[in-house]
């Protein structure tokens, strides 16, 4: 294989037939792989290594790049490197098989029962909430006991959660706080998306994390979107795409691999699918113009993985489009995408009581590779074992499933860790500030500030900023702190923190795009409100009736 010390002695080489199912997996290979060949040098571009615990037991893989010989997929591994997963996947009990293609919810903070839940389930992988998350000694610990319990397997156990930045951030309390997705749709240097995902990355997989349940590639149509909004980069459908192909390049190249999400775009429907079935009543062309573009883009950079939602898509036949055949077949056949295809949560209520077996059987039934949290692990495990064995569900597609999580996570641990590069959050959350004023080229307050808005805390973090920078505050400019996406105020400053949607019902001189509110962006926004830092952002979505200049456009 051109340089690669086998990682598992007993996987003497791939079976006979599984070059013939790994082209059919694979899809197109590109000799020296032209898409893979660009995240493969992401994923160099960042040099140096991070501390980290061991991520997996057994032989340690060897860093390597591709040889002239070998044809690279565009998802990322080579042909080989797929063959080797479906031989092993073929090798596997069925109980194995099926442990392998779900990523489990578990709840709690204890290492040991991570790692028995691991073991006895034969799972692919674990996803973490806020809940299993203390300080950044507890969260190794816990990662590293779930790489305890794939004992026997060469390749690492998947360690996930959602790092989007902003309201879904798991791991806000032990590593830097990023802006909300918006604000890199703001940020006109995608560069910088770039230098702070990866940054994001490094330390995440120093927690012991080596995927990301981001970016998130919906566009979003405002206020009557429940649950995107702000998680969203943008409207725009160019803009997204640049601004997604950038956040998982980041990523790739600290090691992790991003899970571009909500295939086919769950920021144009007005149902949250955690709550019930979201329906997408345009047409696919309508589809193709808008929300799949950024997928489109998306899949073309070589992305690894994509996350399938439920949202019922009523051209393709209305099902959820995480159970839903026809879903699968647009995402494979017309975007092209042969990479690991994720679902979205199988406890939310759109999905959660359906399918004849269970949503674990039905997603795999439709073409998913990964079924993610089902409401009972055991539960779920069960059903898939006893689905291959009645035959509901083929065992030929459990182990095309199975090959290709196993040939990711071999390919993800090959990859070149890139380190913290600066205050990365404080860098995107000062380049993804938008501004509308007549002042664009210095301070937007005087000497002193009255602040009004938000929440307490956040007033005086802002006030706090700013005193550090010589300004007072109990007169003078006046700095009102919107909280909500569609609220609007009256003052001099009116900043949202949150969605812009109530910026054009406001009253001011100067209108602020923030897209976050931790102590990084207040820190970012007194910066610019001082002119110590020009605005260069851009409005991520459409406002109209902003008086003023655009700052930075130019």
């Amino acid at each position: 294989m051109g340089g690669l010390v086998p990682v598992a002695r007993r996987l003497e080489g791939p079976a006979r037939g599984a070059g013939r199912l790994a082209r059919r997996l694979g899809g197109p290979g590109l000799r020296y792989g032209v898409a893979a060949a660009l995240l493969v040098a992401v994923a160099g571009d960042a040099a140096g290594s991070i501390d980290r615990p061991p991520l997996y037991s057994g032989e340690p893989l060897i860093v390597r790049s591709p040889t002239p010989d070998e044809i690279v997929l565009a998802w990322g591994p080579t042909q080989e490197d797929l063959a080797r997963g479906i031989f092993t996947a073929r090798r596997m009990t069925v109980e194995e098989a099926a442990g392998q293609v779900i990523v489990a919810l578990f709840g709690g903070q204890d290492p040991a029962a991570v790692e028995e839940l691991v073991r006895t389930y034969h799972l692919g992988g674990v996803a973490f909430g806020g809940g299993n998350v203390g300080s950044a000694a507890l969260t190794q610990e816990m990662t590293a006991a779930a790489q305890r319990g794939g004992d026997g397997r060469d390749w690492p156990v998947i360690l996930a959660t959602d790092q989007e930045g902003g309201p879904v951030a798991r791991l806000k309390d032990v590593i830097p706080a990023l802006p909300a997705f918006l604000a890199s749709g703001a940020a006109r240097d995608k560069s910088v998306v770039r230098s702070a995902y990866t940054g994001e990355g490094a330390d995440m997989l120093a927690l012991g994390f080596n995927m990301d349940f981001a970016p998130v590639a919906d566009l979003t149509v405002g206020l009557p979107d429940p649950v995107i909004r702000i998680r969203s980069a943008g409207d725009d459908p160019g803009d997204v795409s640049a601004t997604v192909v950038a956040a998982s390049s980041g990523l790739l190249g600290a090691g992790v691999i991003p899970v571009v999400k909500h295939f086919p775009g769950h920021g144009g429907v007005t149902v949250d699918s955690h709550l019930d079935l979201p329906v997408q009543a345009a047409s696919t062309e309508i589809l193709e113009s808008y929300d799949l573009v950024p997928f489109r883009a998306a899949v073309e950079a070589g992305v690894p993985a994509v996350m399938m939602s439920h949202v019922a898509v009523g051209a393709w036949g209305g099902a959820p489009a995480s159970l839903d055949p026809a879903a699968y077949a647009y995402l494979r056949d017309e975007l092209g995408f042969r990479g690991v295809v994720v679902t979205d949560s199988l406890s939310m209520a759109a999905v959660e009581s359906r399918g004849e077996a269970g949503p674990a059987v039905a997603a795999l039934n439709a073409g998913a590779d990964v079924v993610l949290m089902p409401s009972n692990t055991a539960a779920a495990h069960a059903q898939i074992v006893a689905a291959v064995g009645s035959g509901l569900l083929s065992r030929a597609r459990l182990d095309e499933a199975a090959a290709r999580v196993i040939t990711l996570m071999r390919w993800q641990a090959s990859l070149r860790r890139g380190d913290v590069d600066g205050d990365y959050a404080r860098a995107l959350a000062t380049a993804g500030i938008a501004v509308t004023s007549p002042m664009c080229g210095g301070p937007l307050v005087g000497a002193a500030v009255t602040i009004s808005g938000g929440w307490p805390e956040e007033r005086d973090a802002l006030a706090g900023e700013l005193a550090a920078r010589g300004v007072g505050t109990g007169s003078g400019t006046t700095v009102r702190l919107l909280g909500s996406p569609g609220g609007s105020g009256t003052a001099d400053v009116v900043v949202a923190m949150d969605g812009p949607w109530g910026l054009p019902q406001s009253s001011a001189t100067s209108y602020v795009g923030l897209f976050g509110r931790s102590a990084t962006s207040f820190a970012a926004l007194a910066d610019v409100l001082t002119g110590a830092a020009l605005p260069t952002g851009r409005w991520p979505v459409a406002l109209s009736g902003l008086t003023g200049t655009e700052c930075g456009a130019g």
